[in-house]
Parts: structure tokens; C-alpha cells; sequence
């Protein structure tokens, strides 16, 4: 939205601002005097380093303890047997007596072993599942059929029942055989298989605080760390498009619309190109409410991948035992793992299932750090570390390329509220590993990584790379398939040197979420401050006028300037244009009492003002007609 400031003394006013910001810029510029620290200082970009500490930010956090989700053993478990190619169901017998002892009254009238019945889980749409109309009694155990990725088992000791869990598995599949073998004829050479392991909301910043033990144990185990990683967009999708697809959400909308029935059939997502060229595939995601490409948008009417872990978690959430309202800083159980377990456990199966052949793998994980607690990660910070430990141990590290990162920081509540907020939610966490055959035969990638730590990257750059990997061993006919990301050509794989002249705009990174410029706030608010202030309320009141083609014009009542919290101004870079500034502010507006966060640029000349972005900044409720409309909210009239 712009606005045009035009009449005499509006432009004595601004004359007058225009001297105070000069005056600010100065005094900015001589506090700056004071050495300051960066995790990238380049020709194109200054981000400072925000101190994970801070008092501000660590009033909030308290340690959390991991507890483990039930005292018993598993009654049961599921092992893969290589001799035949199938899965086969155990009933863990010595640690019947534990379920025993719970009840001394009712273990003397039990039989000596217990009575067991397994659900398979069948996909039905991606919001039904069939767990068919019999439980399928077994004893000692039983054999699983390779037509289904997860169990529930129930079992039962004179008629009651003591015990309900579900297995997640990797089933032999002969298309997927097929495809690898052909496609390793093709090649002659071997592959780097790659794995990707995402946690929601967690910025760099966070990661040190809450898990400095698997933060150490990267570190000094040869991983690389991409300090300057900036997001793209506001929250998790709008950031995983462009890594999974070279897109940004405007084009896929255009193009591939989630919010239509098969709309994501139609996008060019990186795992099917990795299929296509002789890849086993493999997606999970816990917290099936709230999935990436689910929550809100139609989600994909076929699987989208070779092994596809919603169905099964979906069945995990409706049947095990867990609790679905819970303490902010508890981990949610389902049965007798925490929600993410079940998916961490998954991604291990995986790639230990295919270590011997090229897969791509993309793991999610939500429950132990989506939302504004910067507590609860802090108790999976051992799990991690024993989880990065566990992949080396079974091999997964020796020929896999792996992404350890997050989509965005906090997005709202009384941390990211705070001075260092606005960059910690902007600064996501990003950790590469090199498997040791691609550093000795690919030492510029090294140098390249070592370069990239304190340089300026975008999800874009990470999308670019994944087709880079693709190739390095691809027939040459097939090069056409693997250029750029279509919506930043100037993007690049992070197996090359950033450039040190590199912008936010190279990166694909929109001026409201670049952290490219370091801020300089100020309490002697000027009229011009809230001339930008009210432009901000007239912008977030015409999104609800227009909002699905004016469906609920009218009905909302308009919000009103209640009051700034604060103001920040820019110090320009050297690219930059001296007669533009760049402004943040924070205001909150009336009747919803909600807090929004805008940037704006102001021509000193035309005295033009456009705003580049808004963020909600307090929780984000739901919209007063049923529907959630992103982060901006209605108060009905």
C-alpha cells in the first residue's frame, strides 16, 4: 500500500522529520562506534548476533526435563526380517509380568501370556483412515503383510485390556526394487542418498538455548552451520515451498492451488523429481492437524511419496493413549513414545532399510517446538543428540548429504515481543553434512560450506542444492531438469561460494523479512510516525474488506490506532538509496487489542511511504465467521 504526503505544511513537518531522522541516523551511526557482533558481514549485508541470552528473551525460558511417556516396556515390537522380506510382530514376553505386577489381584487369576490382536492402518483420503473390521489375533508373532506402513496392537489378559501401541514400518515394495535397480544400471556409480530433518520454530538463537548438547555434538562432529539462514515468508508452508519447489506461495497459488482439490498434485515438488530419477521417497510429519500441507488447504489425494507416514500417525493420534490438552510445556505422548519419537523412529527405519541404495527422506517434527514456548524443546535435547548419534552409528552418515533446520523462528507471544524478536523469528537454524567420500572427491564443497557460514541464504539456495546433489550423477540429457529456483534465478546451491555483494533481494528474501539492516529504535515518536502508523491500520483494514472477494465486507468494525510501542529506523547499507529509510513499527490497534509489526520505506523526496509487510505479534486467535484468515483478525460488528 502506498501513500502520497503532499500540501505545505505536511511538508514543513516532514522537512522537520526529515532532519530528526538525519539527527537519529547520526547518533546511530556514532553509538555504532562500539564493536559490535555479526554472524554475517559482507558488502551486501550487515545481521547482527543476537545474544541467546539476553535477560529480555531468558526471563521466559526454563529447562525442562525429559520424562519418559509410560514406566512399562513395550509389550510388543516390530522387526524387519531380510530373510524373507517382511515385517514380523513379537510379543515381548518377560515384560508381561511388569503389566502383571500393576494389578497383584488380577495377575492371580491371569493366564501366563497375554492374548494380542493387530490393526493394520489403510489409507482411505488424507483425512480417513480403515483399520478394517476384525483385530487379527496372533500369539508369539506373527508375520505383517507389505501392503500397509503401521500397526495398532491391542492386547488383553482375561478379557481386559492391558495394552494398546502401534508400529510404524518400511514394507519391501517391488515398483520401488525395480526403480532403484534400473536407475543404479543407468548411473554405473553410486548416489548420495539425501535426508532432510526439520523441527518447527526453532531460530538459531533457540537452538543454542534449548539444545546446546545436540548443538555441541554437531559442532564438533564436522556439520556445518549456515549462520546467516533467513527465511522468506511469515510462517511454515510460504518457507517450505520455495525449498521444496523454487516457488514462492503467490506463484503456487497461480499455479498449483492447496486450496484446491488436487491442487498440490500439480506442483513441482523436489521429491518427485527425485523419483523420477531412481530415488526411494519417504515424508512424515507429526501433529496431523496442523500439517504443512494439510492445515487449512486440501493436502494431496494421492501420497505424495513412496513411504508416507500421515495415515499411520493419523490412526496413532485417534487410538493410543495421550493427551490432547496439554500443559504448554509438556510433550505430547502417543502410547508409549512422544509424538515425535514416533517420527524420529520412522526417519531411522528409513534410511536404515535403504542405507545400501539412493533415497531422499524429509522429516518433520512439531509437537516439542511449534508455538510460543521457548521451553518445551529444550526437553528433546539429549533424545537429539542420541538421534544424530543413532544415524551415524547405523551408517546413514557415510553417503548421505543431510539438512538439520527449522522454518522460522517465534512468531508471536511476549518473547517475540521483545527487541530481539523481530531477528530471531526471521533467522531459522541451518546445519549441512557432507558424507566423507563427497568431501574427498568434492573439496570445493567444503571450502564452499566453510564459506557460506557467515554469509546471506534462503530456503531457495537450499532447494537450489538438492538439485545440485541430483546432478552429480545424473545422465547428461537430463540436465535440462535440474536449473534454478524459478522465483530467485539469482539464488545458487549452497555448494558454491555466496557471493559477498549478495542482498536480500538476490536471495529472494522480501524487504519485511531481510535482516540485512541493523535498527535503531527511538521513543521521541514523530508525526510522521504516525502518519505511517494510521497507513497501517487503513492497509490491514482494506485486507478484510477484500478478503475472498469482499465475502465479509462490512462486518467487521474497523480497527483504530490505539497506540505505537515502538519505532525503529534502519541504517542503510551501502547499496542502499539515501532518499528512501526504512522504518519498523510496532503499534496495537482497537477493538481487538491486537499487535501488528510493519515495515515501511519512506521517500525523503516524494515523500511516497509503502509498506513492505505486516506480522501479528500476539497469539493468533480465530477469525469471528469460523475461519482463520491468516494472522489478521475481525471484530464482528
Amino acid at each position: 500500500m502506498e501513500l502520497h504526503l503532499a500540501g505545505g505544511n505536511t511538508r514543513r513537518t516532514m522537512w522537520r522529520t526529515h532532519l530528526w531522522w538525519n539527527g537519529l541516523l547520526l547518533l546511530s551511526c556514532v553509538q555504532s562506534v562500539k564493536p559490535k557482533k555479526y554472524i554475517v558481514r559482507t558488502e551486501g549485508c550487515k545481521i547482527e548476533d543476537p545474544y541467546p541470552y539476553d535477560a529480555e528473551v531468558w526471563k521466559n525460558f526454563k529447562r525442562i526435563e525429559y520424562t519418559e511417556c509410560s514406566t512399562l516396556q513395550p509389550l510388543t515390537r516390530a522387526e524387519y526380517n531380510a530373510s524373507t522380506e517382511f515385517y514380523q510382530l513379537h510379543i515381548n514376553q518377560s515384560a508381561f509380568q511388569q503389566y502383571l505386577q500393576i494389578d497383584l489381584d488380577f495377575a492371580a487369576h491371569s493366564s501366563s501370556s497375554p492374548s494380542c490382536c493387530y490393526m493394520p492402518v489403510e489409507r482411505v483420503t488424507e483425512q480417513e483412515v480403515d483399520l478394517g473390521e476384525n483385530c487379527i489375533s496372533f500369539e508369539s508373532g506373527v508375520q505383517l503383510r507389505n501392503t500397509t506402513l503401521g500397526f495398532l496392537v491391542q492386547c488383553y489378559a482375561n478379557g481386559k485390556r492391558i495394552y494398546t501401541n502401534g508400529h510404524a514400518t518400511v514394507p519391501e515394495r517391488g515398483h520401488v526394487r525395480r526403480r532403484l535397480a534400473e536407475w543404479a544400471i543407468e548411473r554405473g556409480e553410486a548416489v548420495p542418498s539425501v535426508l532432510l530433518v526439520a523441527m518447527d520454530t526453532i531460530s538459531r538463537q533457540q537452538l543454542m538455548r534449548a539444545m546446546p548438547l545436540t548443538r555441541q555434538y554437531l559442532q564438533n562432529t564436522g556439520w556445518f552451520e549456515l549462520a546467516g539462514y533467513n527465511k522468506v515468508e511469515d510462517n511454515t508452508l510460504p518457507n517450505v515451498l520455495p525449498l521444496t519447489t523454487g516457488y514462492n506461495r503467490n506463484s503456487v497459488n497461480h499455479m498449483c492451488n492447496p486450496h484446491e482439490e488436487e491442487g498440490l498434485e500439480r506442483c513441482p515438488f523436489i521429491w518427485k523429481l527425485y523419483q523420477d530419477l531412481g530415488y526411494v521417497t519417504a515424508f512424515g510429519e507429526d501433529d496431523t492437524p496442523i500439517n504443512t500441507f494439510n492445515y487449512l488447504i486440501k493436502g494431496f489425494r494421492q501420497p505424495p511419496v513412496d513411504y508416507y507416514l500421515r495415515p499411520y500417525l493419523m490412526a496413532a493420534e485417534q487410538w493410543l493413549d495421550g493427551s490432547d490438552q496439554l500443559e504448554q510445556d509438556s510433550q505430547p505422548c502417543l502410547g508409549y513414545r512422544h509424538a515425535a519419537e514416533h517420527v524420529y523412529d520412522y526417519a531411522l527405519e528409513f534410511t536404515r532399510r535403504y542405507r545400501n541404495d539412493s533415497y531422499f527422506g524429509f522429516f518433520w517434527t512439531n509437537t516439542h517446538s511449534h508455538g510460543n514456548s521457548i521451553s518445551r524443546t529444550s526437553a528433546m535435547d539429549r533424545y537429539m543428540r542420541r538421534f544424530w548419534q543413532r544415524m551415524a552409528e547405523q551408517g546413514t552418515m557415510e553417503h548421505s548429504v543431510v539438512f538439520f533446520l527449522s522454518d522460522h523462528g517465534l512468531l508471536d507471544g511476549s518473547t517475540r515481543r521483545t527487541p530481539l524478536g523481530w531477528l530471531e523469528e526471521r533467522l531459522p537454524f541451518l546445519y549441512i553434512w557432507l558424507p566423507p567420500h563427497l568431501r574427498q572427491a568434492h573439496p570445493e564443497f567444503v571450502h564452499a560450506l566453510n564459506e557460506n557460514r557467515q554469509r546471506l541464504t534462503s530456503p531457495f539456495d537450499v532447494f537450489v542444492t538438492l538439485k545440485h546433489i541430483l546432478r552429480l550423477a545424473s545422465p547428461n540429457d537430463l540436465a535440462h531438469l535440474l536449473g534454478d529456483a524459478a522465483d530467485c534465478p539469482s539464488c545458487q546451491s549452497l555448494l558454491q561460494p555466496v557471493p559477498l555483494a549478495r542482498t536480500c533481494a538476490d536471495a529472494g528474501i522480501p524487504e519485511h523479512w531481510c535482516t540485512c539492516r541493523s535498527y535503531y529504535t527511538y521513543s521521541r515518536h514523530t508525526s510522521t510516525d504516525y502518519l505511517m502508523a494510521q497507513l497501517i491500520v487503513q492497509h490491514i483494514n482494506a485486507l478484510f474488506e477484500k478478503y475472498k472477494d469482499g465475502k465479509y465486507a462490512g462486518l467487521c468494525k474497523p480497527l483504530t490506532l490505539m497506540n505505537i510501542m515502538r519505532a525503529s529506523i534502519a541504517r542503510l547499507n551501502k547499496a542502499d538509496n539515501p532518499r528512501i529509510s526504512i522504518h519498523r513499527l510496532q503499534i496495537q490497534v482497537e477493538p481487538t487489542q491486537s499487535i501488528y509489526e510493519a515495515t515501511l520505506s519512506h521517500n525523503n523526496s516524494s515523500q511516497n511511504m509503502v509498506i513492505s509487510g505486516i506480522s501479528r505479534l500476539d497469539e493468533h486467535k480465530p477469525f469471528c465467521y469460523g475461519e482463520q484468515v491468516d494472522q489478521f483478525i475481525c471484530k464482528c460488528r
